[in-house]
């Protein structure tokens, strides 16, 4: 779904009133589906808060049709409504073998609270250190930001206390600067354009910025995404993440809407691609024995001539 920025004067307003982060954030709480209804196994997951809030999430574990688990996927959506109306993003992941979880910010679907920034990075990092600390994670991890997840997590990631948690990083659409996005929304209205002054400075701190932290994602491997026909955040937005960014680190360009990307099954591929290129797909598990490898041969006896075994 697409990154959603309404400014009106009332919006405005309200942002000025209440909080400048209010801009980023357009939460809906009833789900538009679940996971069962795209023939998905799933479990709902609840992470507490250190101050007892509740933040929901879902697991999706990988199919066993795909043979075996490659690895996990924290996913994290953008500002618009809830992880229900994002999944079709990441639904195709399990029955390539790979686990995927999906976590709710504070205020959309069953999460509790309101949303602001910073203290949304906070469920960012809640849900990375259920995935280090709950055993859960299988194979590699890797970080999948869409828009303003994209940018989140490239903030969190970016901590000195996160450095290799993350095994992979793949962002789409992500912008580089709290600041720099509200102002170049606000200045494709001819309402609010002269107003910029008022609320840029008011946004997250440049210190936070995704431009600032990117850099210490490395030495996990980095694929950036952005379709050149976005019309919601701009495509330099992408181009200065990729040129912050240490190697391993590689650019994908895209056409088509924002976010829109993983419905493409060309697209698809070229994910799974780069993480088994990166090192992000665990192989599949060796058998114990030539026996466990051809199960129901035995070995001949000796002298048999043939490949050395027999029915």
């Amino acid at each position: 779904m697409a990154m959603v920025f309404r400014l009106s004067l009332p919006v405005l307003l309200a942002i000025l009133l209440v909080g400048c982060s209010k801009l980023f954030f357009y939460p809906m709480e009833p789900w538009v589906q679940n996971p069962e209804n795209q023939g998905l196994a799933y479990e709902d997951i609840v992470l507490i808060h250190p101050r007892g809030m509740r933040i929901h999430g879902w697991w999706l574990p990988a199919e066993e049709s795909a043979g075996h688990v490659r690895g996990t996927v924290y996913y994290l959506h953008g500002n618009a409504q809830n992880i229900s109306a994002h999944l079709t993003n990441v639904q195709w992941l399990p029955a390539r073998g790979y686990n995927v979880f999906l976590l709710d910010y504070r205020g959309y679907g069953l999460s509790e609270g309101k949303p602001r920034l910073p203290e949304v990075f906070d469920d960012v990092q809640l849900g990375l250190d259920w995935l280090h600390n709950a055993q859960r994670t299988e194979g590699p991890l890797v970080v999948f930001g869409q828009s303003l997840g994209g940018a989140m997590a490239t903030s969190v990631l970016g901590e000195e206390n996160n450095a290799g948690k993350a095994d992979c990083v793949i962002l789409e659409a992500a912008f580089a600067s709290y600041r720099d996005i509200t102002n170049d929304v606000m200045q494709r209205s001819w309402l609010l354009w002269p107003l910029r002054w008022m609320v840029v400075p008011t946004m997250p701190e440049r210190d936070v910025d995704p431009e600032r932290r990117i850099a210490d994602i490395a030495p996990a491997p980095l694929l950036v995404m952005h379709s050149d026909e976005d019309p919601v955040v701009p495509y330099a937005h992408s181009e200065r993440l990729y040129e912050a960014a240490q190697q391993p680190k590689t650019f994908q360009k895209l056409h088509g809407g924002h976010i829109q990307s993983t419905r493409d099954p060309a697209v698809q591929q070229r994910l799974v691609d780069f993480m088994r290129d990166s090192g992000c797909e665990a192989p599949p598990p060796k058998p114990e024995s030539q026996d466990d490898a051809l199960p129901g041969l035995v070995p001949a006896a000796p002298g048999t001539p043939g490949n050395g075994y027999r029915f």
